[in-house]
Parts: C-alpha cells; structure tokens; sequence
C-alpha cells in the first residue's frame, strides 16, 4: 500500500471520474426525486387534472384515490399537478408520506411543525384547520399504512381541502371498515396501470435526450420492451438503467439486460434493506409456501428469537406489512369446504432476498 498527497490523489479521481462520467449532461435527470417540466399525459391523469379544475372551478373538494402499482407514476403526477396549481392558480399543496407518519396525530403534527412538547392536540388541529381554511391540495401518499381514519374525517368535515391519496392496495377503499368516513370522502377511484412500451419508450426518450449526451435509440427500445415484460413496467427501475446505461455509455443488447438488473437490485434493494430481519425471515417463507399457513409453520420453526413461536397474528401483521409495501399480494383460495390465503411474490427476481438475508445471517 503506498503513501500519496492526499490533494494529488483526489484531484486524480476526480479526472477519472469526470472522464468516466462525461456522457452525463445533467445527472438530476436520473434523480428519484426529479420533476420534469414535461410529463406524459396519459387518460389517467387527465381525469386527476378534470377533478382538479373542478374543484377550483367550483369550490367543492372532489377527493381522489389513485391506485397503482410500483413505479406507475402516481406519485409524480400528483406532485407535479399539485405544483402546477399552486403556480397557476396560488392554490397550495401539502405532501405527507404516510409510511414514516402513519397516525393521524402524527399528520397533524407533521403538518403544521408543531412537535408534541408543550402543545396539545387541539391546538394542533386549530392549527391545522387554519392551514386548510382555503383551497389547498392534501396528498397523502402510501395511505394504506394509515393506522387510523381520523385525519381523513377530519379534512373532510373541517376543511376545505381535496384530497388526493395514493396507494398499491386496490382494495384498500372496500376494505375500509369506517362508513362514516367513506360516506365524507366519496372520492373518484382513478387506477393508473402499468406503463406500456411505447408509455416507457417515450419518458426514457425524454430523460435521455435532457440528461444524456449521447444514447441508442435502439437500445431504449430494448430496455421498453424488457421493462414491461419482465419488471412490471416499474419506470424506477427504467430510469437507474438508463443512467448506469449513460454512464458505460454501451448500449449493445447484452449491456442492456445487465444494466437492467444491476437497476433491480439497486431499487428493489433499498426496500429489503430497510426491512426489519422479521420482514425479511418471513418474506422469505412466503417465497418458498405459497401457502400462508405451511409458511408461518416453517418460520416458527425456524431456530431464531425473531421468529420461534411467534403468534399468527403477529405473523398476518407481518404479511399485511409486506403487502402495502407492494412486494406481495394475498389470494384467498377456496379448497375443498375451506378458505386459504396464498401469496403471490411481486418481485421479478426473488433471489434477491435469499441474499439480501446472507448478508445478515
């Protein structure tokens, strides 16, 4: 190992790396986070947009649920349409993700910045009340982690505000066990299904052209393709391809699939890390027992503290959690006079798991 100045060996790196790099115009294109000027409107979005006017239009909130899979772009449109009001019409907009805030307390509190020393509930409500007195845009996203329906009375019966909630769980409303809450929502039910190629094909198109220097047609057809038939059309994993793409700046067919899955791994990834060893030990069951019941009896017997002698309902609570993070969905089946639940993996490649838990085991 040999002694070098450090300011030599960093101003090296970062001639390497720029050389490396340089067929990057603009990496925020390849952010998670970016919102593009210009977006893809597809029928969905233009009934998100009809809503939306109408409520400006005539003052009365036409509350919206958006369902949609993984990387379906529910999430940016609503974000993008909600800037775009405030812009054009002042009107503001206010994004919680209901995930890291899943009570409603926890909402009114993220909302107004009031922390929970020294304040109590009702003042954080009046507070909040004051927030949404005007026209004002509510996106909650990930609702279905929503632990609790008070919030959603409450905007609804205190508040002038539309809401707009986004969720994986297509029977999330139905499942819903608050009439009254259903009977003050009565929301618009807009699905956005998975992109198809040519959807695909454009937004790449779209980000390569602002955010590369040089790119392959072709290619971009290739990857469309691929995206939709063997990754659930999930535009996330679309766009980390491209930029490994932009990066190597090779984009023969064999480059294509390996950018592909090295995106896979990196999107997909990220959740499986965050997953608690629990999540983890029982999703890999899942993997293996369609069966919810002969997976919970070989998770139980699996020789760890986590999981060895766990309660069902600790197990379904597991499940469910699973669920809403869109990495499966529960079927009940009918066999013989008898209902069984079976779950269906939402990964495109499962083998992630099994080494996601050899890191840790």
């Amino acid at each position: 190992m040999a002694l070098k100045d450090p300011y030599a060996f960093f101003d090296s790196k970062v001639k390497q790396r720029a050389k490396e790099t340089s067929n990057i115009k603009n990496a925020q294109l390849f952010d998670m986070d970016f919102k593009p000027n210009r977006i893809l409107i597809r029928k969905e979005l233009d009934k998100v947009t009809n809503d939306l006017a109408d409520y400006v239009n005539l003052n009365l909130p036409r509350h919206i649920i958006i369902y949609g899979s993984k990387g379906s772009g529910k999430t940016l449109s609503a974000l993008i349409m909600a800037k775009a009001l405030k812009e054009s019409k002042s009107v503001p907009y206010y994004y919680i993700n209901v995930r890291e805030n899943p009570t409603s307390i926890k909402i009114y509190r993220y909302l107004t910045r009031i922390s929970s020393r020294g304040h109590d509930i009702d003042e954080v409500k009046n507070k909040f009340d004051s927030l949404l007195s005007g026209k004002s845009i509510v996106i909650l996203d990930e609702v279905d982690f929503l632990q609790d329906y008070d919030v959603l009375y409450h905007i609804t019966r205190h508040t002038k505000a539309n809401l707009i909630l986004l969720t994986q769980k297509v029977y999330w409303y139905k499942d819903m066990n608050d009439e009254s809450v259903k009977s003050s929502l009565q929301p618009d039910h807009i699905v956005f299904h998975e992109y198809n190629a040519d959807e695909i094909r454009e937004i790449l198109k779209m980000r390569a052209e602002e955010g590369l220097n040089k790119f392959d047609k072709v290619a971009l057809g290739l990857l469309s393709a691929m995206l939709v038939r063997e990754y659930r059309s999930d535009a996330r994993i679309g766009l980390k391809a491209l930029e490994i793409l932009g990066r190597v700046n090779k984009w023969t067919d064999e480059a294509v699939i390996s950018a592909l899955r090295q995106a896979y791994v990196e999107v997909e990834g990220e959740t499986l890390r965050n997953l608690g060893d629990r999540d983890l030990l029982i999703l890999a069951s899942l993997i293996k027992n369609q069966d919810t019941n002969k997976a919970y009896a070989e998770v139980t017997n699996i020789n760890s503290f986590l999981v060895k002698g766990m309660s069902k309902s600790t197990f379904f609570q597991s499940v469910n959690y699973l669920q809403n993070l869109g990495l499966v969905t529960l079927i009940k089946k009918k066999i013989g006079r008898y209902y069984t639940m079976e779950s269906q993996i939402l990964l495109s490649d499962a083998s992630i798991v099994s080494v996601e838990l050899r890191k840790r085991l």
